[in-house]
């Protein structure tokens, strides 16, 4: 997320002119409000921010653990097709020989396992986003569109 910040001296207390960051440019002295950040703005802009990166991280987990997740789908396939014979496992650096239905159960642990993963970041993505909207409403109704909290070009 974008946002910028020009800062202004007055008085004693410190008071912050939002600059648009989405179209690259500055706005105009009419687009712009002159606002007071108070100490609760500062923290939920900060929150934001923190939530977004969090947001970005688990975004990547879930993609990386859908990725095994699929690979070990198909691993549990090709078990399911074997002819009973024992099969190498891998587990850290060593193949381990065990029979194909030790192989299976295996299998399927470690599906159920990565699948619950991938459900609890789902669940943690769907959380931050709602608190993200709640942030978002608070902020651009202070701030209005001297604010940017939207993604910006990859």
């Amino acid at each position: 997320f974008f946002f910028g910040i020009k800062r202004h001296l007055r008085s004693e207390s410190l008071n912050f002119s939002f600059v648009n960051m989405s179209s690259g440019a500055m706005l105009t002295r009419e687009q712009e409000v002159d606002v007071e950040v108070l100490p609760q703005d500062q923290a939920n802009i900060n929150e934001f921010g923190r939530l977004n990166a969090r947001l970005h991280e688990a975004r990547g987990e879930k993609e990386a653990y859908e990725g095994r997740l699929e690979r070990l789908d198909d691993a549990c396939t090709e078990l399911m097709m074997g002819s009973g014979d024992n099969v190498f496992v891998m587990l850290g650096d060593a193949f381990i020989s065990c029979t194909e239905d030790d192989a299976t159960k295996h299998c399927e642990d470690q599906v159920e396992k990565f699948q619950q993963i991938v459900d609890k970041l789902s669940e943690e993505t769907d959380q931050i986003l709602e608190r993200q909207k709640e942030l978002k409403t608070e902020l651009y109704g202070r701030f209005g569109s001297s604010i940017n909290l939207e993604e910006g070009p990859n």
